[in-house]
């Protein structure tokens, strides 16, 4: 169930609202109903709701003063506003503030239900592309453990298909690093878009091109190889996919500082 918390100073406006609104049938839980802005404050030290409905025309604290202090402490909370004040500014205000949803009064249950009910929509969609991210992220993780926490660490940007098409792009690089015939139209082809189009989804989401990820990959590869004696250092250089020994080389030295005799030496 969402959470919800109400900061209305008229009593019997406030009473109306806990005891008409058929919360459970919305999925909500009403945490309280608190009579101005300095008391919903002082709830959110205990508890957060998911969901905050709040008069404008309060003591002490209005309730976008309110809302704006919500929102630099607790951005993902949803605000819808409840007032008589039927006027522009008001409305602006609640606009630029990202409020949810905005009720007049004198107040209707019927007409709050419904704007509830979106409200409650809204954070279960919310909550399924969260869900569904860190599912994304847990896999990548498992599957790609050294270039995810190089990499996938970074706050990623744009939206939850961006970020599964970039993962199964990684994937795929992943799985063919090796080969020394693998390009980027491979890659592309596999995630069935453009080369221009996923480099550049690509270094939006990672902060770095395909040919690094590439590269970076192979790096690791290497590294891990180099700590085992028994492999030759050509060896390494060939199943990593290169051809070229001084490129691989000077790549190698650009990631890790070292090349890789020395970076080995420091396992003997």
């Amino acid at each position: 169930m969402f959470k919800l918390l109400i900061a209305e100073d008229v009593k019997i406006v406030r009473e109306t609202l806990v005891r008409a609104i058929h919360w459970e049938a919305l999925d909500i839980k009403l945490l309280g109903a608190v009579e101005n802005g300095q008391e919903a404050l002082d709830w959110l030290e205990r508890e957060k709701p998911d969901l905050l409905l709040t008069d404008v025309g309060m003591p002490k604290m209005n309730g976008l003063e309110l809302i704006e202090i919500i929102k630099s402490r607790n951005p993902d909370i949803r605000c819808i506003i409840l007032s008589g004040l039927n006027e522009f500014e008001h409305a602006r205000q609640a606009i630029k503030l990202q409020v949810l949803d905005y009720v007049l009064k004198p107040i209707d249950p019927d007409a709050i239900e419904k704007v509830l009910a979106n409200a409650v929509d809204v954070l279960r969609k919310e909550r399924e592309e969260r869900l569904a991210l860190k599912m994304a992220e847990k896999a990548a993780k498992e599957s790609l453990p050294n270039l995810t926490e190089t990499m996938l660490h970074r706050e990623w940007s744009g939206n939850l298909k961006k970020k599964k098409l970039v993962e199964q792009a990684i994937q795929y690089m992943k799985k063919g690093y090796m080969r020394k015939e693998l390009s980027l139209s491979d890659v592309a082809d596999a995630v069935g878009l453009s080369e221009k189009y996923l480099n550049l989804l690509v270094k939006e989401v990672t902060g770095v091109t395909m040919n690094h990820a590439i590269i970076r990959l192979r790096m690791e590869e290497a590294a891990r190889l180099l700590k085992d004696p028994a492999i030759k250092i050509y060896e390494v250089c060939d199943r990593i996919g290169y051809t070229d020994q001084d490129h691989f080389r000077e790549s190698f030295k650009k990631q890790y500082g070292a090349t890789p005799s020395e970076y080995r030496n420091k396992f003997l």
